[in-house]
């Protein structure tokens, strides 16, 4: 595992190897052990009508938190990619910043498997989505997180 990174060690990196996304305002704002936190601003230019968070934006949150996450056990690879994504809305996301942190289940020859937390505001109990994904990456091995 890679103990050393930090927000801002991620955050630098995606600035350089994924303008894109730094440019949509996507930062890392906590990084520990299998698991990482992302977060999109509130941005009320970017919302659908009705003041909702699209489901495109936290599809995108979600897994710029398990790239993130993906990083502590690899390091910092752009070619750690997305091999499979799936979401499930709970509820509406509105009104506050996205929250999304996602957590490595297992690392294993055909991937890394992690699970996705997504919710707004403070209130990290009320989640507005949960995503589930696999990622692939260069020197993984078959073998269990606990």
């Amino acid at each position: 595992m890679v103990e050393s990174l930090t927000p801002g060690a991620v955050n630098e990196f995606i600035t350089e190897q994924f303008p894109s996304a730094a440019a949509a305002g996507t930062k890392c704002v906590a990084i520990g052990p299998l698991t990482a936190t992302a977060c999109w601003p509130y941005d009320p230019s970017q919302l659908r009508p009705g003041g909702y968070i699209s489901g495109p934006t936290q599809f995108a949150l979600a897994d710029a938190a398990l790239w993130f996450a993906v990083f502590t056990v690899v390091g910092l690879q752009p070619m750690a990619v997305t091999a499979r994504m799936s979401i499930d809305f709970l509820r509406p996301a509105m009104g506050k910043d996205l929250y999304a942190t996602a957590e490595i289940l297992k690392v294993g020859r055909a991937g890394l498997v992690g699970r996705v937390r997504l919710w707004v505001g403070e209130d990290t109990d009320t989640l507005v989505a949960i995503a589930t994904g696999t990622y692939v990456a260069p020197g993984t091995t078959d073998r269990r997180v606990d």
